[in-house]
């Protein structure tokens, strides 16, 4: 005995029947089986009763599939959500019956005349549910998200919400027509891009739909809700109160989400409005256009006078060239170091003279060190070093007394030397800059803007120097994963921005296409990296005959042995270098080292001196001078991997003392400056 029936193609229980005042012996359908039904009402007001509708049949068991199918398990869903929708639609449109190819389905809310209908999903739906449902009618849905993670996000002007189930993200994707999402909140999602991304977004991962957010109006005006809701939900939903939280920014974490988001990111940076204090960040992958974006800033803020700084010699060398091609008058390139000698001299009135203040040098600075063991004179060099990165202690007695334990005399006699000028390093002058605050006496002054690029690579006092000392507004860029000065002591500065930094990331390069790209990716956890370089790059095994190519390299050492069997080549920077190792030559050949000692050098270029007589050394540099022509007619042409930093060349090779897994973000500057071919050595 079937507890419903089909009337008016409408699902109708006998509790309906009463409600609407049907005749009891109107043409009642079975749901099931699609024949007559007949309606049979309490007998003498038996409360144990039953009234139910039955089929006139006097074959036993024939209609047990029809028994089987009750009201609730037709109608499914019986959530809060689904009972609240349904109760304010018109009662003669909704749960109406829709048949096509044999199939039926119940539409929660149907309008006759448009031929329109709408389904509030709550749970779990398959994917051919959905098809074969949207076959039988027009249908809008509805799925309900109220509880979710849902954030809108500023930039962008986008509203993402957490996938609630694998099934869902599924399902949307199969829907004909529109899909609106109630968040429970005066803002609804409109999911027009039915593809699920993959972001992060307030620190963690999260699988998502990104939408447009939308009023109750626009669903009303692109549903037939419009024709079938009650007044009194019309009022329900516009009388919604809470707002939808916000963050400002979302970070793509897989393919899809790098090909929507980078465009979105670039377009806000060039529209910014920077005021006092702003600090922005941008994370931009290996030839994403950072330089083309920093020059583009410049152009489109050229009331202000610009303050451009770089860590990488050559990056400010192609900087002052492309501002004179590019005739922009209020940008002014320093590096790193240059900025740091021009504030010295400023302050000083004289030109710094840099002190090599290492261990096997240091007895001539420090009389007193001379005939000191290693390890004595090793102390002083990295105490002095360890006190002039210290952020914390400004006054030398306080760092001994807070960081060593106790009072230490010469490192108080290393200071004064270097606030008198007689011991100069970068360390020295970074921490004289940061104890008298240089940069608040000089920067504001003179400039309305900086842009600090190669972020990756600053020191904690350059970068604290530049967050506290200066108010003008501030853009840092730089790619993360190009960190490769760590044994200078610089940091990612990325990690050290203050919490109000908005940090946003360039995902494509325009230098590296496909498919190396893929490749590149592949190689590394987190390169978040696509292309859309009109090359087409390739990883080779071999460069044509005479083919011009860069070759890269991690040592000097190695670059020498190189060169020295390589016709044609062009070596950057070697007539400096060459005298620098002569001199180096010089001095390691009077000096006897204990094993520490020889553990203490930073690269293995003296150690491998130490290996060669004047000789043999001089019989290298002519062999190598031998292979030399002008940088025009060289078919080879050499670089260590920093000296290279910022640079590109259609085609790359790679030293085999490059090692991934030695140093990956080494590894991945020198991969990435390849626009064409790139060559692994094996």
């Amino acid at each position: 005995m079937p507890n419903f029936c089909v009337f008016q193609n409408k699902l109708t229980t006998p509790d309906d029947i009463y409600k609407h005042g049907f005749d009891k012996n109107s043409e009642f359908m079975c749901y099931t089986c699609n024949k007559r039904l007949h309606f049979r009402q309490s007998r003498n007001g038996d409360k144990d009763y039953t009234e139910h509708f039955y089929h006139q049949n006097t074959i036993k068991d024939t209609h047990i599939e029809c028994e089987n199918d009750t009201y609730e398990k037709v109608k499914k869903e019986t959530s809060v959500f689904h009972n609240m929708f349904s109760k304010f639609v018109k009662d003669d449109c909704k749960e109406i019956l829709r048949t096509t190819d044999c199939k039926k389905h119940i539409v929660d809310g149907y309008d006759k005349e448009h031929n329109m209908g709408v389904e509030f999903q709550n749970s779990q739906i398959s994917v051919d549910d959905i098809i074969s449902r949207d076959k039988t009618t027009e249908l809008d849905w509805i799925f309900n998200v109220e509880n979710k993670y849902i954030r809108v996000v500023n930039i962008g002007n986008m509203v993402v919400c957490e996938i609630p189930h694998e099934n869902w993200e599924q399902a949307v994707k199969v829907v004909q027509n529109n899909v609106f999402l109630y968040t429970g909140c005066k803002g609804w999602i409109w999911l027009s891009d039915r593809k699920s991304y993959r972001v992060e977004i307030e620190n963690k991962i999260r699988n998502v739909w990104i939408g447009e957010l939308c009023s109750f109006q626009d669903v009303l005006d692109n549903t037939c809700l419009q024709y079938i809701i009650k007044d009194e939900g019309i009022q329900k939903f516009n009388n919604l109160q809470y707002e939808l939280v916000c963050v400002s920014i979302m970070y793509a974490r897989c393919k899809k989400t790098m090909v929507l988001l980078d465009d979105i990111h670039r377009n806000y940076i060039a529209n910014h409005n920077f005021n006092t204090n702003d600090v922005v960040a941008i994370k931009s992958v290996a030839g994403s256009g950072k330089t083309t974006t920093l020059l583009n800033l410049t152009k489109i803020h050229n009331n202000k006078r610009v303050l451009y700084i770089a860590f990488n010699k050559s990056l400010i060398t192609e900087m002052k060239d492309k501002i004179k091609h590019q005739n922009i008058k209020n940008m002014f390139p320093f590096t790193f170091d240059a900025l740091l000698y021009k504030l010295y001299m400023w302050v000083k009135g004289s030109e710094p003279e840099l002190t090599n203040l290492r261990p096997q040098f240091i007895g001539k600075i420090i009389p007193f060190l001379d005939d000191k063991p290693f390890k004595v004179r090793e102390y002083y060099c990295k105490k002095f070093n360890q006190f002039c990165n210290d952020v914390d202690n400004n006054d030398i007695r306080s760092f001994c007394f807070n960081k060593l334990g106790s009072k230490k005399p010469l490192l108080e006699q290393m200071w004064d030397k270097a606030t008198q000028g007689k011991i100069i390093t970068f360390e020295s002058i970074r921490k004289q800059a940061y104890i008298n605050s240089w940069f608040k006496r000089f920067i504001d002054s003179e400039y309305d803007l900086i842009m600090i690029d190669e972020t990756q690579d600053f020191d904690m006092l350059m970068l604290k120097m530049l967050l506290n000392d200066t108010t003008i507004p501030k853009i840092f860029v730089g790619d993360p994963m190009q960190s490769i000065y760590d044994f200078r002591g610089c940091i990612n500065a990325f990690k050290h921005l203050p919490k109000n930094a908005l940090i946003v990331e360039f995902y494509s390069t325009f230098r590296v296409g496909y498919p190396a790209c893929d490749s590149i990716i592949s190689m590394f956890d987190k390169c978040w990296m696509i292309s859309k370089s009109k090359n087409e790059t390739n990883i080779v095994s071999s460069f044509e005959c005479n083919e011009n190519y860069v070759y890269l390299f991690r040592s000097w050492r190695f670059l020498l042995q190189t060169a020295e069997k390589t016709k044609n080549i062009w070596i950057y920077n070697f007539d400096k270098k060459m005298n620098e190792i002569c001199l180096l030559h010089k001095k390691l050949q009077h000096i006897t080292y204990t094993d520490d000692e020889e553990d203490a050098f930073e690269d293995d270029l003296p150690m491998f001196l130490k290996t060669l007589s004047l000789h043999q050394l001089n019989a290298m540099l002519n062999n190598i001078r031998n292979n030399l022509v002008s940088f025009e007619d060289s078919i080879v042409k050499f670089y260590t991997i920093h000296s290279y930093k910022g640079m590109e060349h259609n085609n790359i090779r790679l030293a085999n003392d490059i090692d991934i897994y030695e140093d990956e973000n080494l590894y991945y500057v020198a991969i990435t400056r390849g626009m064409q071919k790139i060559l692994i050595d094996e």
